[in-house]
């Protein structure tokens, strides 16, 4: 009896993770394997585009933990000196998916005529990673100068976060889209993958640190380290990422 009351007496400690949407299938996984392994602890995942994130944390918003999907929103938010120093934990890549009856086949399709596409807006990470990829491929011979111009006028809609690009497309709202490799890790239904050639593509970073003034400063520095640690690493490339450089 003892016992049993003394675990339920147990404190309990919620450990907030503000992560980019693209680590929803990622951190879960991550999640369970450090509560496994901190009794007492719960993680709570809030998933947004990375400047909507960062822009909750400067508003006020409780976290412990913001995991990026660029250097640039976490640069913000150290500017604003919202989180301590943050360090690389993955990297990823972009590709098209495409409904099943896209008419693309390939990634020079991206520039047919009449071709709905989506993109994630220009200051969510995945938008600009996106942008920088087409400027790229404008100077590609592969592709020739006039290709970027040609996609972005076939952009019909610029959503705030990836996921949403992925369900309009699953759900066969337009015909193709632009968005990480993780993402398709697991393909969705009714979805199919098209590369973008590597060669065109910038360098895609995922950095995380601890938010300042966090509850539980010892547990986030804990998760952090795991994250980043070799059994980390392999859930993280299970779900389709790469190793942080």
């Amino acid at each position: 009896m003892f016992l049993i009351a003394a675990l339920a007496a147990a404190p309990q400690t919620v450990l907030t993770l503000f992560a980019a949407a693209s680590l929803h299938a990622a951190f879960p996984d991550l999640g369970k394997n450090f509560e496994a392994t901190h009794p007492g602890v719960t993680l709570r995942f809030v998933f947004n585009g990375s400047q909507a994130l960062e822009a909750q944390l400067a508003q006020g918003a409780h976290a412990d933990v913001f995991a990026s999907a660029d250097q640039a929103w976490m640069d913000r938010a150290t500017s604003d000196g919202l989180v301590g120093p943050s360090a690389p934990f993955a990297t990823n890549s972009l590709v098209v998916i495409a409904s099943m009856n896209s008419p693309v086949q390939t990634a020079h399709d991206l520039s047919n005529p009449g071709l709905r596409l989506l993109l994630c807006a220009d200051a969510v990470p995945c938008g600009r990673y996106a942008r920088a990829t087409l400027q790229k491929m404008n100077a590609d011979r592969a592709f020739g100068m006039g290709f970027e111009s040609s996609v972005m006028h076939n952009v019909v809609s610029e959503e705030e976060n990836v996921e949403a690009v992925v369900t309009k497309i699953s759900l066969g709202e337009a015909d193709a889209g632009i968005v990480y490799r993780s993402d398709v890790a697991k393909i969705p239904e009714h979805v199919r993958v098209v590369m973008l050639p590597a060669v065109d593509q910038p360098s895609i970073v995922y950095p995380i640190a601890a938010v300042k003034g966090s509850t539980s400063p010892d547990v986030a520095a804990d998760f952090i380290a795991f994250v980043r640690s070799p059994a980390g690493q392999d859930i993280l490339r299970r779900d389709g990422f790469a190793l942080a450089p």
